[in-house]
């Protein structure tokens, strides 16, 4: 938590109500995305006792387990639905024009997105999802609409979670908090209906109360993928018990009342986190949503292609581990992304770009000094222009000689750091323009800011770079390589081809 968190929630606290932390939105929401609510069994890792889900506010899907036995018509008629909304995506696709050393390509318009309510119903899909893709397609049946491709599409969305920026699988708890800051602990923020109504509290009262109420486990429980305890005890157990009893007794009729009851149970218990996600929904879709929100979600498409055309192509399930050159490669990925995410939404957003600035990963500084006709020489021996200035700062500097930086005043210009020298309790920085400086003979003076110019500056979205990997060909097999025909490598291709 920054400085400027932990103080919007002192003040949340003393005030109790939400604090604005952000007015602009930094992920994409789609035009039909898909609310998805599940419930696990207590006791069990990834045995689902019922899921909630829909594109449609007004016609919520509700599957429920069996009391007893395998749940294998609960995951057909699940697999059926996710997979029919996934498919609904797959039939309109764009020409995307060869650009570079990338040729000519087709990507689908629309991508399907998932919204679940909290953050732990990420890594509950991401279990499920590990726990079905492995399973047999009966003969006779099509794979594509099968338990096992569930799995796979649910390992997918539940990877991409991880993936910085990535909007496949966002949790609704994780985009609140990210514009509105409670009084209350991180943890209580993971009730919806508590955040919400810190947020949106009734008429006449406060956030504060409104979260109180909201937090009676007689009228909201929290919704996935755990059960409220209480729940647990006074009223699942007892029809699950009851339940077993009949069944023993080989009573249907009353197998078939308490089947009846819980899922007339379980409608209650979900039914107002449902209307909580499509309230959650429409408020972040009352926010503006950045410009890079939007390319981002471009790069998610293009994800969605690529792993359509991978299931139709091959259709192996993922491994059950990463290999090492797989697992290296992957973690290299997320670390790029995670900074060249970070720094994109402080150049769109002043309040993360506030952030940054009290943790050294920003800063605010005036312009004292500029040289718009250095150069230096380049590779060929030829001058290149490269213009300096030199920006004076008091905000804490954390940052290393080098370090390309870049700022919301123009994005594309990318100034590297010369030298660091402390001055009059302050910072000197000796920056130099590496990009759009233009030629000793028609220089781009707009590149250059001008003396007394108050510039925003952190690390440029470009600085961080993937490192070089060795191909599998060069990799030792002790280190993962060469598996060509591993489902890893072809995923990996898939991934590595994206822009």
């Amino acid at each position: 938590m920054s400085l400027l968190t932990t103080l919007l929630r002192l003040e949340a606290a003393e005030t109790e109500q939400a604090q604005d932390a952000s007015t602009i939105r930094h992920f994409h929401l789609t035009e039909r995305p898909m609310v998805f609510l599940p419930l696990n069994r207590s006791g069990t890792e990834a045995t689902p006792l019922a899921v909630m889900y829909g594109d449609d506010r007004s016609r919520p899907q509700l599957l429920v387990a069996p009391p007893r036995g395998r749940p294998t018509e609960f995951l057909d008629d699940l697999a059926d639905g996710i997979l029919t909304y996934i498919d609904s995506f797959q039939h309109t696709t764009e020409r995307l024009p060869a650009r570079g050393s990338r040729p000519a390509r087709q990507r689908y318009t629309h991508a399907p997105q998932l919204l679940v309510a909290n953050r732990k119903s990420v890594p509950y899909i991401e279990r499920l999802g590990r726990a079905l893709r492995f399973t047999e397609t009966p003969e006779g049946t099509d794979p594509a609409r099968s338990i096992g491709r569930l799995g796979q599409w649910l390992t997918f969305f539940a990877e991409h979670a991880e993936y910085p920026g990535s909007a496949f699988l966002p949790a609704l708890t994780e985009l609140l908090t990210s514009h509105w800051v409670t009084g209350q602990s991180p943890l209580e923020d993971e009730h919806l209906a508590a955040l919400m109504a810190w947020i949106r509290p009734p008429a006449g009262t406060t956030g504060l109360h409104a979260a109180l109420a909201a937090e009676d486990p007689q009228l909201r429980r929290p919704a996935g993928p755990a059960t409220d305890p209480s729940f647990d005890t006074f009223e699942l157990d007892p029809l699950l018990t009851a339940y077993d009893t009949a069944a023993e007794e080989g009573n249907t009729a009353a197998m078939t009342r308490h089947t009846d009851r819980l899922r007339d149970l379980l409608h209650t218990y979900l039914h107002p986190t449902w209307n909580d996600a499509w309230q959650a929904l429409a408020l972040l879709r009352s926010l503006p949503q950045t410009p890079d929100a939007h390319r981002r979600w471009d790069a998610d498409r293009d994800r969605f292609t690529a792993y359509s055309t991978y299931l139709a192509d091959d259709g192996r399930p993922q491994p059950i581990k990463d290999d090492a050159v797989s697992a290296a490669r992957r973690l290299a990925r997320l670390e790029q992304a995670q900074g060249a995410f970070e720094a994109r939404r402080a150049m769109e957003d002043p309040f993360v770009m506030a952030e940054r600035r009290t943790s050294g990963e920003a800063l605010a500084g005036t312009v004292i000094d500029t040289d718009p006709h250095h150069t230096i020489t380049g590779p060929s021996g030829r001058p290149l222009l490269r213009p300096r200035f030199t920006l004076h700062t008091t905000d804490p500097v954390r940052l290393d000689t080098g370090s390309l930086l870049a700022g919301p005043h123009n994005p594309r210009v990318h100034a590297a750091i010369r030298s660091i020298t402390p001055r009059d309790g302050g910072t000197d920085l000796l920056l130099e323009i590496t990009t759009l400086t233009g030629t000793v003979a028609k220089p781009k003076p707009d590149s250059v800011p001008a003396v007394e110019d108050h510039l925003f500056l952190t690390l440029a979205p470009e600085f961080f770079r993937q490192p070089p990997f060795p191909s599998r060909d060069d990799t030792p097999w002790t280190h993962g390589g060469p598996q060509h025909d591993h489902p890893a490598a072809a995923l990996e291709a898939a991934e590595e081809a994206q822009p």
